[in-house]
């Protein structure tokens, strides 16, 4: 909570709701695809390959994409391209960047199959086909993909497709974001969409997720906040669901790690150039990003390390500082 809600990340936590969701995600927006897929395999999210082919200024990079390799029901590998398009108008040169992706997964993997799917979070799409084109006198090329677009979806649709499938959550909370209103308006569309979690039954650890997507993207003034959580502690009262109480708590944990780990991250790069000299920057990105019990782990081997490449790679010849 804040007392300035400020401008929403969108982009993290819609990797974080497909992670968590992808099957339902699949069924809401691309049926027909989901269709093809055989879910009792399972999927694998190829955040390595990716990175490869849009880690540069030309494409640039898209935290909300994700790269799925799953199998169809004949057995066959096939590449899921996702594209979640969330702030603003899709630009002109969209349709060209679906291109883009497709074709250097191509060229870099070979003749894997891979679906292409885009989905504009705020903005509406003429079909539920997109295209890219570059012709003359009937030669060239044609390049088509599925997408969806969130402000098509009629709301109480939504509404009743989320007491199935935990992604219609979802895009309640993205159009919610999206829509300019007063913050009791807003205060009001968040605890409408809550609510729905409560109506429905859910899974404990789902609701937890959905909650901190939902607060994620549907900011208030802590004064709102708290009278947001007020309602939903005597709802929760009547439900005999305690979501929120279980979220805050688990919230209350994960701050008290997420401190541990970076008390631990500044006290191993001080010792690092304390003892060889200023990390580079790759280096300090790396324990920056790990996790605490990785970080006490060099911590200790720091002690009798003679060199960088024996605190974080034992035996290699890597991390060196600058």
């Amino acid at each position: 909570m804040t007392d300035d809600p400020g401008a929403p990340d969108y982009d993290s936590p819609w990797k974080e709701a497909i992670d968590a969701f992808f099957q339902p995600f699949m069924a809401l927006f691309f049926p027909s695809v989901h269709a093809l897929i055989d879910w009792s395999r399972p999927y694998e999210f190829l955040d390595a390959e990716l990175q490869r082919i849009t880690g540069d200024s030309t494409i640039g990079r898209r935290y909300a994409d994700r790269l799925v390799k799953v199998h169809s029901r004949e057995g066959l590998e096939v590449w899921l391209l996702l594209h979640i398009e969330i702030q603003g108008q899709a630009d002109a040169q969209f349709p060209e960047r679906m291109f883009q992706y497709w074709y250097r997964i191509y060229d870099r993997f070979g003749g894997v199959e891979t679906i292409s799917l885009a989905l504009l979070t705020n903005d509406r799409a003429d079909g539920e086909t997109g295209e890219y084109r570059r012709e003359r006198d009937g030669c060239g090329l044609r390049f088509r993909f599925r997408v969806q677009a969130l402000p098509d979806w009629d709301e109480s649709e939504l509404v009743r497709r989320a007491a199935d499938n935990p992604f219609a959550v979802v895009a309640l909370a993205q159009l919610a974001a999206h829509r300019r209103t007063s913050d009791p308006e807003r205060k009001a569309r968040k605890g409408e969409i809550i609510a729905l979690l409560y109506r429905y039954r859910y899974d404990r650890d789902d609701a937890i997720k959905l909650l901190r997507f939902i607060d994620w993207l549907i900011r208030l003034p802590r004064t709102l906040e708290r009278i947001l959580r007020q309602e939903l502690a005597e709802l929760e009262e009547q439900t005999k669901m305690s979501y929120v109480t279980n979220w805050e708590r688990l919230a209350r944990e994960e701050g008290i790690e997420k401190g541990r780990q970076e008390g631990e991250a500044k006290a191993l790069l001080r010792l690092m150039q304390a003892k060889f000299g200023p990390p580079t920057p790759d280096l300090a990105t790396r324990v920056q990003a790990a996790e605490a019990d990785q970080i006490e782990v060099w911590l200790t081997r720091i002690l009798s390390a003679s060199s960088p490449d024996e605190v974080f790679e034992p035996g290699t010849a890597s991390g060196r500082c600058a």
